[in-house]
């Protein structure tokens, strides 16, 4: 029991590590945007280097996570050109429709969605204590983002559809991701899901297009800087976290990212930031704190407890069919 808490406490730190790097990240990519940069290119280069840098370190430091079943490509395939291409790309064209405060808010109704299929098809336990956990985190997420100053009826309509699709598809990878790490580890799916969705995007954005267009050395250290700390590290550790609490506890801690956004944007481009915002923030701390004291009397076991054999070895065990 201690050692499952033990596991409970690193799933959070993972997620919320993740999440701060997703919201710092957030200025960096924002002043790429402000040059003039097209969405599709920083997509594709942050997924193509994240993958290469990925390749690399696991050929030095552990060959075998590189290795999948044969059988698994069509998972693979659904998870890095729907899931990931879907999220990355719905994602930056609401931005590019709509600011990115309601672009945001809309990303994150994903723990919605999460915690419904949850409910509804997974027969996870929904206590009190994670309803409560879930309103903080999404009215938290709406202060922050300063939801209260957007009217949404004037908003770009396609702007608002596109960023519903956002959070359904940013759903869709969290629970597909989720049951992928019942087999295989983090790493994995990571390499093949960010490998194969920038193929995909490669056929909308030719490679040659970035190396035409001859960006000087700052934007090439951003370029690096996105690949590593807003994608490679955060996207890991998400999933590194959801092994250890699963999708629904993952996808409420998540909204951290958010708050972090904003206080980056008061330090970092000297955006104001007001008293709702802070109130915000500490809706956001406040569902975190609940979910760590939320216990069920019956949870469906985490991925990493159906992957993990009870002598743990350097491999995740593969299931077989039958």
């Amino acid at each position: 029991m201690e050692a499952m808490k033990k596991s409970e406490w690193s799933g959070y730190l993972y997620i919320l590590i993740g999440a701060t790097l997703w919201g710092i990240s957030s200025v960096v990519a924002k002043s790429l945007f402000n040059i003039g940069l097209p969405p599709a290119e920083l997509i594709l280069v942050r997924l193509t280097l994240a993958t290469l840098i990925l390749l690399i370190v696991l050929l030095f430091y552990d060959r075998r996570r590189i290795v999948i079943s044969p059988r698994d490509l069509p998972y693979f395939f659904i998870l890095g050109c729907v899931a990931i291409t879907g999220m990355q790309y719905f994602y930056y064209y609401t931005i590019s429709q709509i600011h990115v405060g309601p672009a945001i808010l809309l990303q994150y109704l994903q723990p919605v969605w999460v915690s419904f299929y949850a409910f509804l098809f997974q027969k996870e336990p929904i206590s009190r204590t994670k309803i409560s956990a879930l309103f903080l985190a999404v009215a938290g997420c709406y202060l922050v983002v300063g939801g209260y100053q957007i009217d949404l009826l004037r908003l770009n309509k396609v702007g608002i559809m596109s960023g519903l699709t956002a959070s359904f598809f940013f759903t869709f990878y969290a629970l597909y991701g989720e049951r992928g790490l019942k087999k295989y580890d983090p790493w994995t799916l990571i390499l093949y899901g960010f490998g194969l969705s920038a193929i995909f995007y490669m056929i909308l954005v030719p490679p040659t297009k970035i190396i035409h267009d001859s960006h000087p050395l700052k934007v090439w250290i951003a370029f690096l800087y996105i690949a590593i700390f807003s994608t490679l590290i955060p996207f890991g550790f998400y999933f590194k976290g959801m092994e250890r609490i699963r999708a629904t506890r993952a996808s409420i801690t998540s909204t951290w990212e958010p708050m972090v956004a904003g206080v980056a944007a008061y330090f970092v481009l000297g955006e104001v930031l007001y008293p709702l915002q802070v109130l915000g923030g500490i809706g956001v701390i406040a569902a975190v704190v609940l979910l760590q004291i939320a216990r069920e009397k019956a949870s469906p076991s985490t991925p990493l407890e159906i992957r993990q054999p009870p002598h743990p070895s350097p491999l995740p065990r593969v299931e077989r069919d039958g």
